[in-house]
């Protein structure tokens, strides 16, 4: 019996070490840790508010500022992706095509298969005039997302701006017969097939948008063509 006291008393002591280090062990944890949470904290905290302020700043069209803020956030750790694609947005609108272009380049080359920065791209590009380089930017879209509404219509544009009046044609016919009370689309159709000569078709498209918008400029000015 003693025996069997004596080993018991050996593993409870065996017991008690290794709770001791392992509580040792665990306030050593909690003692680290929250320093390292704190500094995390701290840093999502700065980015945070630098986002809103950026957002706030961009509200009241002081785009220069709310670009500040966001390049102040992406030094702070904020996500490089997401930093990328809000410049592009606000060098947007602060009329820095060059930049955005940039910005959205850096985003595609950051995230290959998503949409989102590919049809930011066409922004700056529509804005600029860059026709070719924008009917390259849509089918890289398109190739992403073959039904998207945005590259279709940028793609069209960029085809009448080329001269292309045949492949315009094509994509505004796709897109009007799609969403036909988008008058946008029937316009761009028919002064795609004036350009081709197709006069009679083309007044029947303007027709039919003056017919639910009397006012449509675009249209008027179609059918004052002769």
């Amino acid at each position: 019996m003693q025996h069997l006291l004596t080993a018991a008393a050996a593993a409870a002591a065996a017991t008690g070490r290794r709770c001791t280090l392992a509580l040792l062990v665990v306030t050593l944890i909690v003692v680290t840790t929250p320093s390292l949470v704190s500094a995390q904290s701290r840093s999502e905290s700065r980015s945070a508010a630098l986002y809103k302020e950026s957002y706030a700043l961009e509200a009241s069209r002081d785009y220069v500022a709310a670009i500040a803020r966001v390049r102040e956030a992406s030094k702070a750790g904020s996500d490089s992706y997401f930093a990328n694609v809000r410049l592009g947005w606000l060098t947007y609108l602060a009329g820095d095509f060059a930049e955005s272009v940039a910005r959205y380049t850096d985003a595609i080359s950051a995230a290959p298969t998503a949409i989102e920065p590919k049809l930011g791209l066409t922004l700056p590009l529509l804005a600029a005039g860059k026709w070719r380089e924008l009917e390259r930017a849509c089918r890289e879209a398109l190739a992403v997302d073959t039904q998207n509404v945005t590259a279709l219509g940028r793609l069209a544009m960029s085809y009448y701006s080329l001269g292309n009046f045949g492949d315009a044609a094509t994509t505004y016919r796709r897109l009007a017969d799609s969403y036909p009370a988008t008058l946008d689309y029937k316009t761009g159709l028919g002064w795609a097939l004036l350009k081709l000569g197709r006069s009679a078709d083309a007044r029947a498209q303007f027709e039919a948008v003056l017919a639910v918008s009397p006012d449509n400029t675009s249209a008027k000015q179609g059918m004052a063509v002769r």
